[in-house]
């Protein structure tokens, strides 16, 4: 509070009047429901630690697929068969896997490839030959010439959000994220991932591949490849839990999109007996506490300031707690030292001890006055 001298005797009549309306202000009123102690906190309005995704360990959130090549819709092959051992004895092919799954060799046919390796790929192409009597024990070799990628698109909390292209094998959340930069500061723990319709092939088993790892859904037990389709699908991570579980397939398909979380969390406010009273940043993954708020506002502007008052916000709209607390003991003790939430008010408050030291000011500059009028 500003006070302005207007006379010599000034601090004779302001400074008792001031004590006493302060005085009363202070000791009177009561004590609500609402109104706790720091000390004895009840658990549901006491605050967890704050979570920091970008110190989370997301390597175990990545793809278990690793580098295997998988083929698929738009991948190109070079298809090498030999009969013999000369060059004259080759035959060299070149097909793109369509939409459905298929890849059109000439005199071959048409055969479903996408979701095979490319050793499988070959067992399929050579089994095929020696079934139309093209070659009776052609060697086959499949290379892929040109790879398709996923375009994933990438929003949110991240450092360059926007459309990356990713092999499908490395197409997971992790890759993709990666992909824009990592996680911005402001990043929340919460990623929403949608994926478009896409298709998927059931494909007979073969030789050598009893397992049939690679296939996108269950194999059925049709001899033909059957082309199925899966409506737009969506899925939530929290990154913080799926990093301590260590697992999961968070995969993306091509045309995906992953949305990372923002956190823009209200600011605390300062006020009351502290130099630098207003508003501050509530800081996103980091914990901040009384003494915290108080150090951002410059710190107490009294020396005898010693109470405090948080007032936080309930969820449920009904009257804000009132926590109050002491500078002494929230020195000495964790259980007084609160944790701070976004939107919380931190007010310094007036006792009589401070009401006397800034009536001592008051008396203290009138008297300074009084004297610097006389010479």
């Amino acid at each position: 509070m500003n006070y302005r001298r207007t006379g010599g005797n000034a601090k004779d009549s302001q400074a008792p009047f001031f004590i006493t309306v302060a005085l009363l202000c202070i000791l009177t009123g009561c004590r609500s429901d609402n109104h706790f102690f720091a000390e004895s906190l009840p658990m549901s309005l006491r605050l967890a630690a704050q979570s920091n995704p970008q110190e989370a360990d997301l390597s175990g959130l990545a793809s278990a697929n690793g580098s295997s090549e998988v083929l698929g819709p738009g991948d190109v092959l070079d298809v090498s068969i030999a009969a013999g051992l000369t060059e004259k004895d080759q035959v060299k092919l070149s097909s793109r896997i369509a939409d459905d799954g298929n890849a059109s060799l000439p005199e071959i046919g048409t055969i479903q490839l996408a979701g095979y390796p490319p050793q499988a790929a070959e067992s399929l192409i050579r089994m095929e030959a020696i079934k139309k009597n093209l070659y009776k024990n052609p060697s086959v070799t499949v290379t892929v010439s040109h790879a398709r990628k996923n375009r994933i698109r990438v929003l949110g909390a991240v450092k360059q959000p926007g459309i990356y292209e990713l092999p499908p094998s490395a197409s997971d959340v992790v890759s993709a994220i990666a992909e824009a930069g990592g996680l911005a500061e402001n990043a929340g723990e919460n990623v929403e991932v949608r994926n478009p319709v896409s298709a998927s092939y059931d494909r007979p088993a073969i030789a050598g591949d009893p397992q049939n790892p690679y296939s996108p859904v269950s194999s059925s037990s049709a001899e033909t490849p059957v082309a199925s389709t899966r409506s737009m699908n969506s899925y939530r991570i929290n990154l913080i839990s799926a990093s301590k579980d260590g697992g999961g397939d968070y995969l993306v398909s091509d045309g995906g999109v992953i949305m990372v979380e923002k956190r823009d969390p209200d600011p605390v406010s300062v006020i009351g007996l502290v130099k630098n009273p207003g508003k501050y940043d509530f800081p996103v993954g980091k914990d901040i506490h009384v003494l915290d708020a108080i150090a951002l506002a410059g710190g107490i502007s009294n020396q005898l300031a010693n109470k405090v008052y948080v007032i936080r916000p309930v969820a449920n709209g009904a009257n804000p707690a009132v926590i109050e607390l002491t500078i002494y003991k929230a020195k000495r003790s964790g259980d007084s030292n609160i944790r701070l939430g976004p939107g919380d008010v931190v007010s310094v408050e007036q006792t009589p001890g401070t009401v006397f030291m800034e009536a001592l000011q008051i008396i203290r500059f009138g008297v300074s006055g009084s004297v610097g009028t006389l010479f």
